[in-house]
């Protein structure tokens, strides 16, 4: 019989396991991959996946607001990223994402 996991562990399995549901893995392929990777149950397994789910419906529950928020964030953190490469068209299609999102228009 395996040792129980720590906390700590739990929760590495269970953010291993929500990678897997958001790369678009069946329960069946997790199980079975998990399953053998760390030797236990097919239960135990299934525990990791409602606790990922459970996450997964947090971060659906994110507010328009937030989401917007992080989005247009990521966009400027592009936006620099190119420009600093020198790759002046994707900075500028950044900046025009940003301005939709926020309903200006260009």
């Amino acid at each position: 019989m395996a040792k129980k996991a720590t906390n700590h562990e739990s929760l590495l399995k269970t953010q291993e396991v929500y990678g897997y549901l958001t790369s678009g893995h069946s329960r069946g392929n997790i199980v079975r991959t998990l399953s053998a990777q760390w030797n236990c149950s097919e239960r135990q397994v299934d525990n990791y996946i409602a606790k990922a789910r459970t996450m997964l419906e947090e971060d659906a529950a994110m507010a328009r607001p937030a989401w917007l928020a992080e989005a247009l964030g990521r966009l400027r953190n592009y936006e620099v990223a190119a420009a600093k490469r020198g790759q002046l068209q994707v900075a500028v299609n950044s900046v025009q994402t940003q301005a939709k999102l926020i309903g200006f228009e260009l």
